[in-house]
């Protein structure tokens, strides 16, 4: 995980230097007092606590053009950003790739392949396998490359002011009145000439998904499409463990986003299957609980706190050799109060109360500061998270028809509204995520949405097996032993943790703009 800010201003005199922050150093650029000096400086602490290992600034007066980069180190060789290569380019990649042929860092990757010059870069990127974000100038064309995956994994906004010749890219903007950022739309390859002032945002990494037609009225193939649906989400699962090596924690623990339910338990349970005969053997859960007072709920009442107690003994017991902690994070109504300005200016553009519901629920989750149960005394201990990369169910619903919605559709309905569902997961629910995960210094990581899962999914599973998730849940229960976990409903987050309507004033909507 990284976090990048790219700002293109030939109105503004930026200085030719390159400057490094060690880890924990403070972030300092001198800078005007106009609005964009001070979004500037605004943006450059949640630009840095997306990377906590390093950060630098570099600036050049002949390009009109500053770069700021974060860096979690999550790959080796450590390898730090912005990254000039071959005197030409300068990259900034915020992700993880995936790709067979990378043997060390994936930026380090990128590099090579533009040194080599063996094809364009929009050729470059549609071959990248993985989860990010990233920006690329080309100093040579005067040409600036910037997006995100084909899903949009990554965060990432920009902000383009043709007659000013302006290009600003931020993995998160915050709230902000005079510069209209919006949101990147996954999958384009964003190229903005400053030749000619032009920005083109026609060039795709692939076409859009779109979800099969096909029924299997008797189900002949049931069991087929379970094996092949069980040997994609093992091998993503597999991919995304193997390529965590921080050198500068060992054998950290895998932590996983946990309400208990279907989705993140299937996860759970192929980490557990890959941990078994390594030498990581810690798996952390992540379940968050809220005060809530218009309930009068504490959050050990939750229904999601309850449900993630059940399935973490179903899953102890399915996996006695690795050491599974559920941390139980309990949020008082007063420090939800107190975190809840930071989340809305994090989730910005988003401005609904769902849309706060939903990211300040993940805000906790990911900071995980909560307490276990001691093993000898069974008694509460507080405890920190210790795992840097965390790990989603999210994607299930999209791709198999979870949502509760779906459940009457007629078959060519449901195959219109899955194709929707997935190719707007991005703006949906992905830009929003990852911006306030990402500011407590982890990774999120989501096996559901590999490529391969999605192009699996979408394409080869009839779409009869995707009434109410029945394919995952023949998967849970026949291949993961999960039991009853497989048969639990649906529930969203905000309401499994409590987080949803927090006051007196119930009448509000989810779809409501946040006053």
């Amino acid at each position: 995980m990284c976090g990048i800010l790219l700002c293109r201003d030939p109105g503004r005199q930026f200085n030719d230097e390159h400057v490094e922050f060690a880890e924990a150093q403070p972030i300092e650029i001198p800078g005007g007092l106009d609005a964009q000096a001070r979004w500037i400086a605004s943006t450059l602490p949640c630009i840095a606590a997306r990377g906590p290992n390093f950060a630098s600034w570099r600036g050049s007066a002949e390009y009109s053009t500053a770069w700021f980069s974060s860096v979690l180190s999550l790959r080796q060789p450590f390898t730090k950003q912005s990254l000039v290569v071959d005197g030409r380019y300068v990259l900034q990649f915020n992700g993880e790739l995936y790709n067979d042929e990378i043997e060390f860092n994936d930026t380090q990757y990128i590099a090579d392949m533009l040194a080599r010059g063996e094809a364009s870069i929009p050729d470059i990127i549609a071959r990248l396998d993985g989860e990010f974000a990233y920006t690329i100038y080309d100093t040579e064309d005067q040409k600036y490359y910037f997006g995100r995956d084909a899903i949009g994994k990554r965060s990432l906004s920009y902000y383009v002011n043709t007659s000013k010749d302006q290009l600003y890219v931020s993995s998160v903007t915050g709230r902000v009145e005079d510069i209209e950022f919006r949101d990147c739309i996954a999958g384009i390859i964003y190229i903005y000439d400053a030749k000619n002032q032009h920005l083109d945002d026609s060039n795709h990494i692939s076409d859009p998904y779109t979800v099969s037609p096909l029924v299997d009225e008797n189900f002949t193939e049931r069991g087929e499409h379970i094996e092949k649906l069980h040997f994609q989400l093992n091998l993503a699962v597999e991919k995304r463990i193997n390529s965590i090596h921080p050198n500068h924690i060992e054998n950290s623990p895998i932590s996983v986003l946990f309400s208990g339910g279907l989705d993140c338990s299937v996860i759970v349970a192929l980490i557990c299957n890959q941990l078994s005969g390594k030498a990581r053997k810690t798996v952390e859960l992540l379940n968050v609980g809220f005060e809530n007072p218009r309930t009068g709920l504490v959050p050990s009442d939750s229904p999601d706190r309850k449900l993630a107690i059940e399935s973490y003994k179903t899953l102890q017991h399915l996996y006695p050799d690795i050491d599974i902690r559920l941390i139980e994070i309990d949020v008082p109504y007063e420090e939800y109060l107190r975190a809840k300005p930071k989340v809305i200016d994090l989730m910005f553009p988003k401005q609904t109360e769902m849309d706060l519901s939903i990211a300040i629920a993940f805000y906790f989750a990911s900071k995980g500061e909560g307490s276990i149960t001691d093993k000898s005394t069974k008694g509460k201990i507080a405890y920190q998270r210790k795992g840097i990369v965390l790990f989603s169910g999210l994607g299930a619903d999209e791709l198999y028809g979870g949502y509760h919605k779906f459940a009457n559709k007629s078959f060519p309905d449901l195959q219109i509204e899955l194709t929707r569902q997935i190719n707007n997961i991005h703006d949906r629910n992905l830009n929003r995520d990852d911006k306030v995960i990402a500011s407590n210094g982890v990774e999120i990581r989501y096996p559901f949405l590999d490529s391969s899962v999605v192009k699996f999914s979408t394409e080869d599973l009839p779409i009869n097996y995707k009434i109410n998730k029945l394919i995952l849940r023949d998967l849970a229960a026949t291949k993961l032993s999960l039991g009853s976990i497989s048969q639990e409903p649906k529930r969203a987050i905000q309401f499994g943790s409590k987080s949803a309507k927090m006051t007196k004033d119930g009448n509000k909507h989810g779809t409501d703009r946040l006053t």
